[in-house]
């Protein structure tokens, strides 16, 4: 059987990081034109942080799931990749995430890595929404995905086709 692609929910969380690598890079220039050596190296380390938030910016259209014999894959272009055995899942939710703390990256339209949500623990997200609608996947080890599809009946479905338990 080949694998099966899901992309995520729309969303325009592309617009969300490009704002804040505006406003990263602005801030950079400006300490790097400052002149001072601890605003020149304040001004590397946000020219840093943009260039990367750039990078997540441009790898958006490239998010994806992708459901084989044997895994689930969650992956972000190059930059982010969950590989889950599909024999190591013991439950997938429909959730709303509460935010506990800070996350690595969780702004509207757009949630990365790991995000500590309150009465799940750690979610490592790779999901086009922070908090609404997102479906949870639960492993034995006790780790937790946090995913979007954009199909989410269809994607439940080649789930379930592979033996995985899929709650309502």
């Amino acid at each position: 059987m080949l694998p099966e692609l899901f992309l995520p929910r729309p969303s325009r969380g592309y617009l969300s990081l490009a704002v804040v690598t505006a406003l990263l890079g602005f801030a950079a220039a400006t300490n790097l034109t400052a002149g001072t050596f601890a605003e020149i190296l304040f001004g590397l380390g946000l020219a840093l942080v943009a260039a990367y938030l750039l990078a997540l910016a441009l790898c958006f259209p490239l998010m994806r799931y992708v459901v084989s014999e044997t895994t689930l894959t969650a992956k972000y272009g190059p930059l982010l990749r969950y590989r889950i055995r599909l024999s190591d899942i013991t439950s997938v939710t429909s959730s709303h995430l509460a935010q506990d703390s800070a996350a690595a990256l969780a702004m509207p339209g757009i949630a990365l890595y790991g995000m500590r949500c309150a009465g799940l623990g750690r979610v490592r997200m790779c999901a086009t929404r922070p908090s609404n609608n997102v479906l949870v996947i639960g492993t034995r080890d006790g780790t937790r995905y946090g995913v979007t599809p954009a199909d989410e009946r269809a994607f439940r479905d080649a789930l379930r086709r592979h033996g995985v338990p899929v709650g309502p």
